[in-house]
């Protein structure tokens, strides 16, 4: 059984106050295991036998001291950012992802880890029909993503490395759109989940989103992310594979949708000389099927959820946004 599986380990998570991190965490707890959290800022709703570390993953000391005596890394440390962000600030998103991800790997290789997690991203694929892991090293990263997926495929191929050299378990995964409580709501440089329902909730009646609402996404709630990345390591399926709900969806879909639960009556306004992204990102995830995974949430269930989330908690400042924290 998998609550038998993470029963009494020794589990570090690295991003453990953010989007996926928190959920992870919590799912976690429940399996009686001994867990820390690595990261810059404190989140006051992390179950309170968790032991945090406030900790700066781009130094290399840092991460032999948070590794030691750790059976089981999930590694989620990353940079979030919109797809007009990467663009503009490209240098903010690959340096510091280099620097934590080798760090990290180097840790755990010295500390002698038994199972090592890390969290990649949809960002390193090239635009296609449809998005299959054994792909990506036959192409290049979109140019929508250019700096962020080369740090990530980076990171992918450090991970295979370490496995080949040192025998290390290792898990690569590949998680599709995330949105979910504890996300980055800032509207000018969030997601497009988050970033609509900051706007539909704080703004006036005549709501501007940028594109002409045609491209075609995956959307994942942050709990059935972290559900699979335990199954998958539960499964010890260890080649890279994608996370995502297998449910396409239109960006003119979602805004309707989003419109609809908040209150049905903003005007949409489509700035369609903004860059949002490639046209379709759809994801295969027959390989994450066979293992067993299917998802808890249907989409308008999870965006109740979440919303009702950045209602309560929108004002509280649990959860400081910080552009070194967990970010996928």
């Amino acid at each position: 059984m998998i609550k038998n599986f993470y029963n009494t380990k020794r589990i570090l998570v690295t991003g453990g106050t953010g989007l996926i991190g928190i959920q992870l965490v919590k799912m976690l707890s429940k399996f009686n295991a001994s867990i820390k959290v690595a990261s810059l800022e404190v989140n006051h709703s992390l179950p309170k036998k968790i032991k945090f570390i406030k900790c700066d993953l781009r130094k290399i000391d840092n991460c032999i001291k948070i590794t030691k005596n750790i059976d089981f890394v999930f590694h989620l440390a990353g940079i979030k950012g919109s797809p007009q962000m990467a663009l503009e600030k490209p240098y903010e998103f690959m340096s510091s992802m280099l620097m934590f991800n080798t760090n990290i790997i180097e840790a755990c290789r010295i500390n002698k880890v038994k199972k090592l997690m890390y969290t990649s991203s949809i960002g390193v694929y090239q635009p296609s029909k449809i998005l299959i892991e054994e792909d990506v090293w036959r192409t290049f990263p979109s140019k929508n993503d250019w700096y962020a997926g080369w740090a990530k495929r980076i990171g992918e191929i450090n991970i295979e490395a370490l496995k080949k050299s040192h025998k290390i378990d290792t898990y690569i995964v590949r998680p599709a759109n995330v949105f979910g409580p504890y996300d980055n709501f800032n509207k000018d440089n969030a997601m497009v989940i988050p970033s609509l329902i900051n706007k539909f909730l704080n703004s006036n009646k005549n709501i501007e989103v940028f594109g002409d609402g045609s491209n075609i996404r995956y959307f994942i709630y942050s709990k059935d992310v972290a559900k699979a990345m335990l199954l998958i390591m539960y499964k010890n399926y260890q080649k890279p594979i994608n996370i995502g709900s297998g449910k396409k969806v239109s960006i003119k879909n979602l805004v309707n949708l989003i419109n609809k639960i908040i209150n049905n009556k903003n005007k949409i306004k489509w700035i369609k000389n903004k860059n949002t992204g490639d046209k379709i990102r759809l994801m295969n995830i027959s390989k994450l099927k066979k293992l067993g995974f299917r998802s808890n949430f249907a989409l308008e269930d999870a965006l109740r959820e979440t919303i009702y989330w950045y209602k309560i908690n929108k004002n509280k400042n649990l959860h400081k946004y910080n552009a070194f924290e967990e970010k996928i």
